[in-house]
């Protein structure tokens, strides 16, 4: 298997797999997504039957030629419905697909299976060289499978170029691309048209050869498998991007959250995500755990305004290291008194971004949450510093 193939293989299933999740959860009543998923699936299966060993092997366990002419009903039943997908947008209930694209499958399927049964054994597994194209049953089977890919792809071309010209930045680049690989490989089938009934094609010493045309073949492959696999490829860059974000702010919580759940061990929700890895650490664990903070801070509230009435000025706006000095003595305060429920008599305080301040108000959540990210890192910072000092004197 070429690393070609290889790709083409993956990518076609790869996108097929990645589509069952959404067709579990809408129950396969997904018209279009179902026909695109049979059709990556059915064009996927169609490229594994289609290797060697593996035709070989199947081949030897039912009839010579039966693995063959599987693989290209594989092929051409998916490519059908590539065309009734890219026909019918959006589908909201099931839809026949067109007849003429039904019609021209069913047509050739049906000639490449006698032509198939006509052949003996030992022409069945045939291929695209002089010693197989004089018979004229096997130029037959090649003309209506190329008729077929060649409309085919022209078809789904011509609908993918015309489906780009709206929609999303993204969507519009994958079908643009999709496009031009399709095109590619229907002037392929044009050449392969050429070379199967056109012996001087095939004369030797030809500067172009059937090689050169099934490599551009496969080049237009992998171009079509880029623009399908684009939109997935960003959706699991933008996926790790987003948990990637969420680990960072689950981590800078954590000096705040360590402190805070010290001295007030239930304030933990969940037990179980105390350290969650990367694909634990999403939107919900975070949020848990800024609710733990923000509890914490409520309940420190007293202390917090002790404190800050203690201190020599004014809290500055935006300054979280003053922040941060005010949370770490309230909580040195909390310690020395044991906790007591007898603490300072006051009101409580809501700590808002970017400093600490008396009252309840509302802020908009992201702004919060990253002024406790920022509360967290400094009272990180200032935890490391007095490690450091002890260390640093003689």
């Amino acid at each position: 298997m070429s690393a070609l193939n290889l790709v083409a293989i993956v990518t076609l299933l790869g996108g097929a797999a990645w589509m069952i999740p959404a067709l579990v959860q809408q129950r396969f009543r997904d018209p279009m997504r179902l026909h695109l998923f049979m059709a990556l699936f059915l064009m996927g299966l169609g490229n594994v039957l289609s290797q060697p060993r593996i035709l070989m092997w199947l081949d030897g366990v039912t009839l010579p030629g039966f693995t063959k002419i599987t693989y290209n009903v594989a092929v051409l039943t998916g490519l059908c419905l590539m065309v009734a997908f890219l026909r019918e947008c959006p589908l909201t209930g099931w839809r026949a697909p067109w007849p003429w694209e039904v019609v021209a499958c069913a047509i050739c399927l049906t000639a490449m299976t006698a032509m198939t049964v006509a052949l003996p054994s030992p022409l069945r597994n045939h291929v695209l060289t002089s010693r197989y194209l004089v018979d004229w049953r096997v130029r037959t089977f090649y003309n209506f499978g190329n008729f077929y890919l060649l409309f085919g792809y022209a078809a789904c071309a011509v609908l993918a170029a015309r489906h780009a010209r709206k929609g999303r930045s993204l969507h519009r680049l994958s079908l643009s691309v999709i496009s031009v690989g399709l095109a590619a490989l229907a002037l392929s089938c044009v050449f392969r048209f050429l070379w199967v009934n056109l012996p001087t094609l095939r004369e030797p010493g030809r500067r172009v050869t059937y090689a050169d045309a099934f490599g551009f073949g496969q080049i237009a492959t992998i171009v079509v498998c880029a623009g399908l696999s684009l939109p997935a490829f960003v959706s699991v860059v933008q996926m790790v991007r987003e948990r990637l974000d969420h680990q960072s702010q689950f981590c800078g919580l954590e000096e705040l959250w360590n402190r805070l759940v010290e001295i007030h061990p239930e304030l933990v929700l969940d037990h179980r995500s105390r350290r969650p890895g990367f694909l634990l650490a999403n939107a919900p664990a975070v949020y848990r755990r800024y609710v733990e903070c923000r509890d914490g801070l409520t309940r420190l509230s007293p202390y917090l305004q002790l404190v800050a009435e203690e201190g020599p000025a004014p809290v500055a706006d935006d300054d979280p290291r003053t922040s941060a000095c005010l949370v770490d003595r309230a909580l040195c305060r909390f310690l020395e008194q044991n906790g007591r429920d007898d603490g300072p008599p006051t009101a409580s305080v809501f700590v808002l971004a970017p400093k600490l301040r008396c009252g309840a108000g509302g802020t908009d959540y992201e702004e919060d949450l990253g002024a406790l990210v920022r509360l967290s890192l400094e009272l990180r910072e200032m935890r490391n510093r007095r490690v450091a000092e002890p260390a640093a004197t003689p």
